[in-house]
């Protein structure tokens, strides 16, 4: 078993801390001892207090007043799963500290109501990927996995989770889309995300806030996943590919952009009016880009990247 120290996360809680650090240490005993980042392999104790410190700091605005309870509360399973993950998992283990910080490790993706779903998803969601006769290899694998599956698993009995358009923003966090059985596309992107996020693999949220450039055309979102660079075929960027939630897009496979019902040239024409723009969301402050969230624009709390040249290049060849 690793040895750590408890230390001091978050800013005087020391109660809270012992108990991040406590169960990544009960995670080290599971096997490993330290948390695999690149060549390195950190100190669970360190990683947890890092991990929690990089949450607190790049937190958006909003969840200010509810600071105290957030990371009293939903933060610690959230960093604690997400290093067991990292430490478990086969394919979490390479996963690039940057890419962790903002796509595995953050406890939401945009202004959705804050739960602990990761608790939740970890029964669930893991004995589809790693069980005692079965371990997928690939993110790619995992991937695959979820999408085909989680509709049924994480729904009620003989009522699988569906999809209902024009749910959002009444119904799109996790925990309500699993309640209620049916989200409409952010909805079931972010379920979707928030259970290749419990298994240690990389997503983000994606989308467009305005078809055509224009409010009244609608919106859409789907869901970029980190593979590795190659990991399905050469159309990906920098080990990022995009796909929608299968109840939003069924059948859709990440080695082809053009099996997507909206990547074609009609939507990605080129630059100009009336161009579709295109981000996907991060959690790490700084920039002069923000996601801009079709159901709450004024809003730009939630960082973003640019996403536009790419769908263009790829779109503009379906």
């Amino acid at each position: 078993k690793a040895t750590v120290s408890v230390l001091n996360c978050f800013n005087g809680s020391a109660q809270m801390s012992m108990r991040v650090v406590a169960a990544a240490v009960l995670a080290a005993g599971a096997g490993a001892t330290c948390v695999p980042f690149g060549a390195a392999c950190e100190d669970v104790a360190g990683a947890a207090a890092e991990a929690t410190a990089f949450l607190k700091a790049n937190a958006p605005a909003f969840d200010a007043p509810n600071a105290a309870t957030l990371f009293g509360g939903v933060v610690v399973p959230n960093v604690n799963l997400s290093l067991t993950a990292k430490m478990e998992l086969p394919w979490a283990a390479d996963v690039p500290k940057d890419i962790f910080y903002n796509y595995v490790l953050p406890y939401a993706h945009v202004n959705e109501a804050r739960s602990d779903w990761r608790e939740y998803l970890w029964a669930r969601v893991k004995p589809l990927v790693a069980n005692s006769t079965y371990t997928a290899k690939t993110k790619l694998e995992v991937a695959k996995i979820i999408n085909a599956n989680i509709w049924d698993v994480l729904g009620r009995p003989g009522a699988p989770i569906h999809f209902k358009s024009d749910s959002t923003p009444v119904i799109y966090d996790p925990m309500s889309v699993m309640l209620f059985g049916y989200g409409s596309c952010t909805g079931v992107s972010i379920l979707f995300a928030d259970a290749l996020r419990t298994v240690g693999v990389p997503v983000r949220l994606a989308g467009t806030p305005a078809w055509d450039g224009n409010v009244s055309n609608g919106n859409h979102n789907w869901v970029e996943v980190y593979l590795g660079e190659g990991a399905a075929g050469s159309t990906g960027d920098d080990g990022w590919y995009f796909i929608e939630a299968d109840l939003a897009g069924p059948a859709e496979a990440f080695d082809n952009p053009c099996d997507k019902w909206f990547c074609h040239k009609a939507k990605f024409a080129g630059p100009g009016v009336g161009r579709t723009e295109v981000f996907a969301a991060k959690f790490e402050q700084g920039g002069a880009t923000h996601f801009p969230m079709a159901w709450d624009l004024r809003n730009t709390d939630i960082p973003g990247v640019d996403r536009t040249a790419y769908y263009q290049r790829v779109c503009s060849a379906c």
